[in-house]
């Protein structure tokens, strides 16, 4: 089952460069080497929490916790601090709803997530909800869901659905619609603290998992 521990954190004023550098010189390489593959680095487009998320992934929770523990990546996050400000994590289980999670992601993705709590009296109701209506629905309208993911450690909401879009302005247009508007709402009575972002990339992957190589996209 695949595992993420995702940091989130915005940039000092005026130490851009440096903290670039550092970020694709030293940090993604060092936290690749502790089995903490980094999928992408975000950029927080629309909505609230962060300016910056960089995800990592891993197949086993075991790896997680033994990189945190580890001297090298309290080295890393030492130095990284000397750069970011607001830094925090999240460790996130997939639920298994959806398939297996594909790490490799297209140049053009933008991310559509969307993060809320199940009402607990409601959640063999929820469950039924979005495996056979809301995430059909998400599909239907060319978002396609990547994962739902559960915050096992870090600030709720409890839930993240990880949807990738490769057209952000069809995108704003089926978020208008009034097939997503009707499944939002059939959601929101299951569900309470609903919140989303949108996301592009600050850094992509530009080679396979074996032999990565990164590179900054946008500011």
């Amino acid at each position: 089952m695949s595992v993420k521990l995702n940091h989130f954190w915005s940039v000092i004023p005026g130490k851009d460069k440096a903290y670039l550098k550092f970020i694709i010189d030293k940090f993604i390489p060092g936290v690749n080497n502790l089995g903490l593959h980094t999928v992408a680095v975000w950029s927080v487009l629309v909505g609230e929490y962060s300016e910056i998320i960089l995800e990592n992934v891993s197949g086993d929770l075991d790896i997680i916790e033994k990189a945190l523990k580890n001297k090298q990546y309290k080295i890393l996050k030492r130095d990284l601090l000397k750069f970011v400000k607001n830094y925090q994590t999240k460790i996130l289980v997939n639920t298994g709803k959806i398939g297996s999670y594909a790490i490799d992601i297209r140049k053009d993705t933008i991310k559509f997530n969307q993060m809320w709590n199940v009402l607990t009296q409601k959640k063999d109701e929820y469950d039924e909800f979005v495996i056979n209506e809301y995430f059909p629905v998400l599909n239907e309208l060319g978002i396609s869901v990547a994962g739902e993911w559960e915050v096992l450690i870090g600030n709720e909401p409890g839930v993240i659905c990880e949807g990738r879009v490769s057209d952000i302005n069809n995108l704003m247009g089926n978020l208008q619609s009034e097939k997503f508007q009707n499944a939002k709402l059939k959601l929101k009575r299951l569900i309470e603290n609903y919140r989303s972002r949108i996301l592009t990339f600050h850094i992509q992957k530009t080679k396979g998992y074996k032999s990565a190589s990164y590179q900054k996209i946008s500011d």
